[in-house]
């Protein structure tokens, strides 16, 4: 009789043993694979019980079939002391690793090869009574040999189609952020957009617990209390510059308050906004309103999600600044309209007199004044003034002071106490940060005698046809500091042919070059100096150009005003 060859399968295994790996080679389906190969083996060991576990880690397996056994023990994660490529039993006083399974009376492993490699075991209930006898140890070995290439086959199927699913899901969030992006940048109204964010994140990504925390101000929040955000708002927006969860928070002392308000708050995890890769804001994410913990994935998306939002509320801000930016010009533009409309349109002819002013505002309204106004009674009343600050505040006192110096010019008062009245008007009706440097004067063409009070301000220049100069200096303080206890003293000045009077703000004496250097009054004397001989216009010209040379390349810090008159 010829003796069996104890390696290989028996003449009446050859059969299903072909049959069996046409089965399990024919099929991708990882599920299908281990359910034919447990069944085929429970079948022919005659047993009851039995799983497949297959590698996920080092010494690290996973149940991924089982027949026989309870749901729980499904799925289950086993970390084993050591790995074997031979089969082997395992008891209950040596089950470390094993011992989910040694409890339900699974208790001898058999290997998964491939290359060389342990990639899984099938693990069965083998009754002491009825040992697995050496013949079905092989036939249990070819089976899984068979079967070994159909389950490599079967994980890389699975984790193909895992990676499809995630490209397939990023595809569409992809999509999602695309229409969504769409429908954010078609909305300016910020309540409109925060609506529209809290339901597209209520919808998308499953909660209805969610915080927008700004770092300059202002929050958005749902179902959060607002205490948390004004508790946590410098530390968050100083802790959070990448997406991270509750339990990623530094274990520094510092941090462990926003912890527990967190936790509180059933907050799982923060989301920076960003502008410019700097953080402006975080937003707080609540729980999965199913159930479960987000994954990195969704803290990508969510990511995406809000970020892309934040940028049209941003834009949406930006938006209505610009509204308010291009209405306050359209108001200034008006107002600077008016303010020009204060200012003598045309300066009136003197005879024997020539006359020149300017007005240069540093913003669109300022707080300059110049006037020329003649009197019933043949003179001319000369004015300047420079209102403290700039902008509109400036320029409505300037309208102030222009109608009441025009109010009190018909009634013929004497320069000093119609200046006293100025000072107690300007005193009484507004606030003691806001005062008037003012020089005013009555020239007689006649005469040629210029009678002026000087309220504080720059003393003009009287330049003789000599060259000698002389400063206009008699009055009294300030307009609208206190009012007028000490009256106001009146000066006069007489002129002759040739010489010139030059008044000027200090937007002209301390106007600044590039270093910020004032330009001075001891340096506009000697220059004035130079200007002897000139007409009036020139004089102004002349004085305007080296005050614009002297400033090339700084800011106007100030208002410019020049009027200059000379006697011919």
């Amino acid at each position: 009789m010829k003796r069996k060859n104890p390696t290989s399968a028996s003449d009446s295994q050859i059969l299903p043993l072909l049959e069996f790996s046409k089965v399990v080679n024919s099929s991708l389906d990882l599920s299908f694979i281990l359910g034919t190969l447990l069944l085929t083996l429970m079948g022919k060991l005659l047993i009851t019980k039995g799983v497949v576990l297959l590698k996920i880690g080092p010494k690290k397996f996973s149940v991924k079939y089982g027949k026989g056994v309870s749901k729980e023990l499904l799925l289950i994660d086993l970390v084993v002391p050591r790995e074997s490529k031979k089969n082997f039993s395992v008891t209950s006083s040596d089950s470390k690793g094993y011992d989910k399974l040694v409890q339900t009376g699974i208790n001898r492993f058999f290997p998964i090869i491939t290359h060389d490699n342990v990639i899984g075991y099938v693990a069965v209930a083998e009754h002491a009574q009825r040992p697995i006898s050496k013949e079905n140890e092989q036939f249990v070995d070819t089976i899984l040999n068979i079967s070994a290439a159909a389950i490599e086959k079967g994980l890389a199927f699975d984790e193909l189609k895992d990676v499809n699913r995630t490209l397939d899901g990023r595809v569409q969030q992809l999509k999602t952020l695309f229409e969504l992006g769409k429908e954010f940048s078609g909305v300016l109204e910020r309540e409109r957009l925060l609506k529209l964010f809290s339901l597209t994140f209520m919808g998308q990504v499953g909660t209805n617990r969610f915080a927008i925390c700004l770092k300059e101000g202002g929050s958005y929040y749902s179902r959060v209390s607002s205490e948390f955000l004004e508790k946590d708002r410098n530390v968050l927006c100083a802790l959070v510059t990448a997406p991270m969860f509750v339990s990623q928070i530094p274990k520094a002392k510092k941090f462990q308050e926003l912890k527990k308000h967190a936790v509180k708050e059933k907050i799982s995890a923060f989301i920076p906004l960003q502008l410019q890769n700097e953080v402006k804001g975080v937003l707080c994410l609540g729980e999965k309103l199913r159930g479960g913990e987000y994954t990195e994935n969704d803290l990508e998306y969510v990511f995406s999600l809000a970020n892309l939002a934040f940028v049209s509320l941003e834009n949406s801000r930006l938006f209505k600044e610009a509204i308010e930016k291009q209405k306050l010009e359209n108001e200034l533009l008006i107002a600077r309209e008016i303010q020009q409309g204060l200012l003598p349109g045309m300066l009136p002819t003197i005879h024997g007199f020539e006359i020149s002013a300017v007005n240069i505002s540093s913003k669109q309204v300022g707080g300059d004044y110049y006037d020329a106004i003649p009197t019933g009674d043949g003179k001319y009343i000369i004015v300047i003034g420079d209102v403290s600050g700039k902008g509109t505040p400036a320029s409505l006192l300037m309208a102030n002071v222009q109608a009441t110096v025009h109010a009190l010019i018909p009634f013929n008062l004497e320069l000093s106490i119609a200046t006293a009245r100025i000072n107690d008007l300007i005193h009484r009706n507004t606030s003691s940060d806001k005062f008037i440097t003012f020089f005013w004067g009555s020239l007689d063409p006649e005469t040629k005698k210029f009678r002026y009070v000087n309220a504080g301000h720059n003393p003009p220049f009287v330049v003789r046809a000599n060259g000698t100069v002389e400063r206009l200096t008699e009055g009294g303080l300030i307009l609208g500091i206190m009012k007028t206890f000490v009256p106001y003293q009146e000066g006069s000045v007489e002129l002759r042919s040739g010489d010139s009077v030059i008044l000027f703000t200090d937007g002209v004496s301390e106007a600044m070059d590039i270093n910020g250097i004032d330009y001075t009054e001891e340096r506009l004397e000697r220059f004035v100096q130079t200007l002897n001989g000139l007409s009036a216009e020139k004089i102004l010209t002349s004085i305007k150009n080296e005050i614009q040379l002297y400033t090339a390349g700084a800011p106007q810090s100030d208002d410019i005003t020049l009027v200059v008159f000379k006697a011919r």
